[in-house]
Order: C-alpha cells, then sequence, then structure tokens
C-alpha cells in the first residue's frame, strides 16, 4: 500500500474508502461492483460536489479497492478435525498419568460439539451420572441455547468412556471451594485450581501433536465443535438433528459440514 497511495493524501483515499464501506454495511451490500459504485456516487451527489470532485473521489475509491482486493479474496483457514480412528487411538494409547484431563476435554467437547468457553464454565452440578451414562447440561452458550448431551459407552473399540470420566471425577479434592468441573491435573492428582479458558483451546493441538498430525497448530480452540459436527454429518443425521446438536440457528452453517462430508 505504501507504494501505491501518494503519502500525502493517504489519510484521505482511506476517508473515502472508510465511507464507502460503512454505506455498505448499512445496507448489507456484500459484493461491490460498477451498479453499487453508479448508486453510491448518485447518492452523494445530492450534495453540491463538482463533477471534477467526484472524479477525484472515484478515483481514489477505485485505487483503494484495487488495493484491497487481494485481502477480500483471502480465505481463513478453519480449524481441522479429527477422524473417529484418530480419537480412538489417542483415548487408548496415552496415559491416563498425564493425560486425563486432556482425555475427558477431548471426549466432552466432541460429545457435546463443545466451545472452549463452554467447557471452561462447565461445574459440578451441570455433569449427572446416571449409572448408565452421563448426562452433560451446557448453559449460557454464545448464541443462547442451552444443549444437553450423553456420554455412553457404545464405542466400538471398547474404550469406557464413562470409566474416564469417573477416574477423573474421583480425584476432585474436597477442599475445592469453586464449582467449575475441569480442574488442573498433574501427576495423576487432581488441583483446586481451575483451569483458565486458554488452555482449552491449546488442548487440540497437544491432541494432534501427540498423534504426530501435520500442521498441528491449525487445530485450534474450535477442533472439537467442528469435529463433532462432522461425525454427526457423517452419520448421516438430518439437518434439524445437526442444529438442535450444536445449537445452530442457521440451516446455511449446517449445510456447510454436511456438503464437506464425505459419507453424505
Amino acid at each position: 500500500m505504501d507504494g501505491i497511495l501518494p503519502k500525502k493524501s493517504r489519510k484521505i483515499y482511506e476517508a473515502q474508502y472508510d465511507t464507502f464501506v460503512k454505506w455498505c454495511c448499512q445496507r448489507k451490500l456484500e459484493n461491490v461492483n460498477e451498479d453499487v459504485l453508479l448508486v453510491f456516487f448518485l447518492r452523494r451527489n445530492r450534495k453540491p460536489f463538482s463533477f471534477s470532485t467526484l472524479w477525484a473521489h472515484y478515483s481514489m475509491l477505485k485505487t483503494m479497492l484495487n488495493v484491497k482486493k487481494k485481502y477480500r479474496r483471502y480465505k481463513p483457514k478453519n480449524a481441522k478435525v479429527l477422524t473417529l480412528d484418530q480419537i480412538d487411538k489417542f483415548l487408548l494409547e496415552v496415559p491416563d498419568k498425564d493425560f486425563l484431563m486432556i482425555k475427558l476435554a477431548l471426549i466432552f467437547g466432541v460429545a457435546g460439539a463443545c466451545r472452549g468457553k463452554e467447557l471452561h464454565q462447565l461445574t459440578i452440578s451441570d455433569v449427572t451420572d446416571m449409572d448408565h451414562a452421563l448426562l452433560v447440561n451446557v448453559r449460557n452458550t454464545k448464541n443462547n441455547v442451552d444443549r444437553n448431551f450423553i456420554i455412553n459407552n457404545s464405542n466400538k473399540n471398547g474404550i469406557d468412556l464413562i470409566e474416564v470420566c469417573r477416574k477423573y471425577m474421583a480425584l476432585r479434592k474436597p477442599e475445592t471451594t469453586h464449582s467449575r468441573f475441569f480442574v488442573r491435573y498433574e501427576k495423576s492428582q487432581c488441583t483446586v485450581q481451575a483451569i483458565g479458558k486458554n488452555t482449552f483451546g491449546k488442548i487440540p493441538q497437544k491432541v494432534a501433536e501427540y498423534l504426530n498430525l501435520p500442521n498441528s497448530t491449525l487445530y485450534t480452540g474450535h477442533c472439537f465443535r467442528r469435529t463433532s459436527a462432522s461425525l454427526l454429518a457423517d452419520s448421516g443425521a438430518s439437518i434439524d438433528v445437526w442444529k438442535r446438536h450444536g445449537g445452530w440457528k442457521s440451516a446455511s452453517v449446517a449445510e456447510g459440514y454436511i456438503e464437506n462430508s464425505i459419507n453424505t
């Protein structure tokens, strides 16, 4: 940008662009073309601008649009997802001594399509042991849609998911003064310190690193939620079931996952 825009009038160029962007946002316009520009300048012509001034403003705006064009082409990378075989391998191979809390976060995150913040805010009263399964309630979600999910032992590889959860829950110290469900786990023991929100965002990367997966840094905090959605889409679930599972209100988001599902 420094090589394209004149230094003395750069602020004027940026002001023209900001005005146009605000105008587009107010009208919910996403695609910029000549028709949009024509309407924009026709509206501005209601003010006492000369044609030469309008032409100058148009030239500045076109320059800024061309400069910004390459950034509009950029598509942010979505968090990578884990396959069911990779999840099973991690749960079977890693020792509980060092990874019990991470195992539990993986189970909860994938089973319930949980965000890192939702795992962070989970309390002991939100998890109910029903003998044959665990019932988990997710409250105070990002889109204000409370959810619940079940953890049972239907895994084909014979992984006792409930036992993993109970083992961690039994290690909770009686002197813990807060109600957060997830507490720090060190040397086969739980501490009284609650786990911070940012820690959950790094757990998928630790799972990927243990499995020696390429580009482990792309397994971000949104990995568990995307993994859960992808597995459910692969199972052939309907969009209504899928939306209810993750608390999504928009069908277009659900369709994005289902479209990328191999099985469906």
